[in-house]
């Protein structure tokens, strides 16, 4: 999250805030490409290690899923989550 000097008003505080939503939500997408990109085959997920024509252990799905998928948008998610809550947050006290 970038500090905002306070001579910035708040046309600058917005710009700023959408800047940073944007760039946040841009970078949910690449994650979500990267992990279609890596563990998808015709648009279904294919679990790390899983040799073709075979069937994979629940406990490799549910480690697959963790770490091919979950684990990484749960960061992602989580950093969009934090930087909208902020802005939020600077909002509120502006207008009060």
């Amino acid at each position: 999250m970038t500090s905002h000097p306070d001579h910035n008003n708040g046309s600058d505080l917005d710009q700023l805030h959408r800047d940073e939503i944007t760039v946040t939500m841009n970078w949910v997408i690449r994650t979500c490409q990267e992990i279609i990109r890596d563990h998808c085959h015709k648009t279904f997920w294919v679990p790390t290690g899983t040799s073709t024509g075979t069937t994979p252990t629940t406990d490799h799905l549910i480690n697959s899923a963790r770490t091919d998928i979950l684990n990484k948008l749960r960061h992602q998610i989580d950093g969009a989550e934090a930087i909208i809550t902020n802005a939020e947050h600077e909002r509120a006290k502006r207008q009060q």
